[in-house]
């Protein structure tokens, strides 16, 4: 059994179905344990660069699970419209590209997406929210004294109103208030915010930053 991070487990967590497209596999580890812990059926690795390829292919024949895979090499999800998937994970990649990934594909309109941005978090909710997709639930993991973002989305066609505050905590975050990580982590984004508004004093960046501390004090 392959034992993830707790970046990865938090990714895991919200696989729903069992058929995974895997985008930017790198080592496989999360197809890997599904597959072991039978939580899904198959999956498809893809990799815009040959050698994570080989580097997933290695772990998945480790596993003993080569007739359930198939190793794509494709940028993001070109390519794979017509592919039968329940979930798409796209994890260790920055917001930005994220999004670039999600506008040139139809397929991620059918399936449960996990996402797990390494920057821009604000900006891809964002365009979540702008371009159909219902943000239904999110998590935070602490790994190596860095705090992770996982956001769970399906598209309904609908566009969902939000506020600056929700794009940089998240409206899910704010709901749930992990116990132990959502403290840690409000200080994490106010001090990074912080950092920003000194050397711009924009207006809405204080007013982001107020809101945050009025949430911190009703923790």
């Amino acid at each position: 059994m392959i034992i993830l991070t707790e970046r990865l487990k938090a990714v895991a967590s919200f696989v729903r179905g069992n058929r995974l497209i895997d985008v930017g596999t790198d080592h496989a580890y999360l197809p890997a344990h599904l597959l072991s812990a039978g939580k899904i059926d198959s999956a498809v690795l893809t990799d815009i660069n040959p050698g994570p390829l080989k580097k997933a292919k290695s772990t998945i024949s480790s596993a003993g699970f080569d007739d359930k895979c198939r190793f794509v090499l494709t940028d993001g999800l070109v390519g794979l419209d017509n592919e039968e998937c329940t979930d798409i994970s796209i994890a260790g990649m920055g917001g930005i590209l994220i999004t670039e990934i999600l506008e040139k594909s139809e397929i991620a309109k059918r399936a449960n997406l996990i996402l797990q941005p390494m920057t821009h978090q604000h900006l891809l909710r964002k365009f979540l929210y702008d371009n159909g997709y219902s943000i239904e639930g999110e998590s935070l993991a602490k790994e190596d004294r860095r705090i992770y973002q996982i956001i769970n989305a399906v598209y309904t066609g609908k566009t969902e109103s939000y506020t600056d505050t929700e794009l940089y905590l998240g409206k899910k975050n704010i709901e749930n208030r992990d116990p132990v990580l959502f403290r840690e982590f409000c200080n994490k984004i106010h001090n990074e915010l912080e950092i920003k508004y000194n050397g711009t004093k924009d207006p809405k960046l204080g007013e982001i930053l107020k809101e945050i501390e009025r949430i911190m004090e009703k923790l």
